[in-house]
């Protein structure tokens, strides 16, 4: 039998096989790890009880929307928007067509807070969870009936969602194809997991919920307030369901602090009985009126009924923003409540500006419930239709409305 004789080649390739089996028996080949749970970091204050936690799923829906090539978010993320769109095909690119043309154009929504807050009911926390969502009958009709069950979903309704369920599938899928749980956890996730260590160690001193019960008039019941920090939330924080809110890991910590006394108050109030027909009357002002029609879409609130509650928030925001030092510009200065209404969304939450004026004029010493102070508003005729634009102009505070093309002093 020679070297090169087929015998020869045979008895070599048996007594291999054979070696290798008695090395795999001896020594088995070790599995791949399971992937590891990101951190979660929690820290109380006083009311508040933080708790601090990355979210793959809330991070892939706003990658697609940030994928819908909008300005407003990839001017945030333009490496990120160049990499993942390059690898876009013709079917997810006629998806994120008709998600922007329902949406945003038809439904006036924010289509990556609208998105996040909607599947916020299913508590999904991969693209996995997503798309099995989508993809199954009886899942996504506990989604819709959770999501219309709470006050955005009586508000908002759920057309907009079962018109692009079929993009969604197709977008889920390709956030699979491209491996973007594996690249969120590889790449994004230990960055995010360093601010979320950072962010624990700063948000002791800050009790929103402590705050916000004190202005409201009443007690919260939060028993954990959940701060999901992303990789993919600017420019916005946003509110979904529950006590749970969104920022991103790049914010400093006065801004997610801020973040959380502005969300915890969706919504302020129940609006029924007396302060219901009031603010309806309000919102027939003509000058609100404006603020509704004539703004920058991309900033939301295209109903008066959702500028009102933005705006009736946020005045207790700013306030209580203001008094804690959590105001500030780019450079860390701090910032008054009017300069601060200046220049968010345009200038224009006129209407939360006045509250804010009156807030700061009534004290710390005002007693009662935030309902009892608005009805009172009305009664001292501070807020009366039709006078909207007379009040404002009235304080020394008041400025130009960049959201209605007026021209900067």
């Amino acid at each position: 039998m020679t070297l090169e004789s087929p015998p020869f080649r045979r008895a070599v390739a048996v007594f291999a096989a054979l070696l290798w089996t008695a090395c795999a028996g001896s020594r088995p080949v070790p599995a791949a790890p399971e992937p590891k749970e990101p951190a979660v970091r929690r820290v109380d204050s006083g009311r508040t009880h933080w708790v601090l936690r990355p979210s793959e799923a809330y991070d892939a829906l706003c990658l697609l929307n940030l994928l819908r090539g909008d300005a407003f978010y990839t001017r945030f993320y333009p490496a990120e928007f160049q990499r993942f769109s390059a690898l876009l095909e013709a079917p997810e690119e006629a998806a994120l067509a008709h998600l922007t043309e329902r949406m945003a154009k038809q439904g006036g929504k924010m289509v990556g807070p609208f998105l996040t807050l909607v599947f916020s009911v299913t508590q999904a926390t991969s693209v996995e969870d997503l798309a099995a969502t989508v993809a199954d009958d009886a899942a996504w009709g506990r989604m819709r009936a959770d999501f219309l069950a709470t006050s955005y979903g009586r508000e908002d309704g759920f057309a907009e969602m079962e018109a692009v369920r079929e993009d969604l599938g197709v977008l889920l899928a390709f956030l699979e194809r491209v491996e973007f749980p594996r690249i969120w956890r590889a790449e994004y996730l230990p960055s995010v997991e360093q601010a979320i260590a950072g962010l624990a160690a700063k948000v002791a001193p800050y009790d929103v919920v402590g705050w916000d019960e004190q202005v409201l008039g009443r007690d919260l019941q939060v028993a954990a307030l959940n701060a999901h920090v992303l990789k993919f939330a600017k420019p916005h924080g946003i509110r979904v369901t529950g006590w749970n809110f969104l920022t991103d890991a790049t914010y400093p910590a006065a801004v997610t602090v801020k973040t959380a006394v502005h969300e915890l108050l969706h919504p302020p109030f129940t609006r029924e009985g007396a302060l219901d027909a009031k603010l309806k009357a309000l919102e027939e002002d003509p000058y609100f009126q404006r603020l509704v029609r004539e703004h920058d879409p991309a900033f939301g609130y295209t109903t008066a009924r959702g500028l009102t509650e933005e705006d009736c928030a946020e005045a207790i925001d700013v306030h209580v923003s203001e008094r804690e030092g959590l105001l500030r510009d780019r450079e860390g200065r701090p910032l008054t409540g009017a300069e601060f209404f200046r220049d968010h969304d345009d200038g224009m939450h006129v209407l939360a500006f006045v509250l804010y004026e009156e807030l700061k004029r009534a004290g710390p010493s005002r007693g009662g419930t935030y309902e009892s102070f608005l009805l009172g508003l009305f009664e001292q005729g501070v807020l009366k239709p039709g006078e909207l634009e007379r009040r404002f102009r009235a304080s020394p505070g008041h400025y130009p409305v960049k959201a209605l093309g007026e021209a900067a002093r």
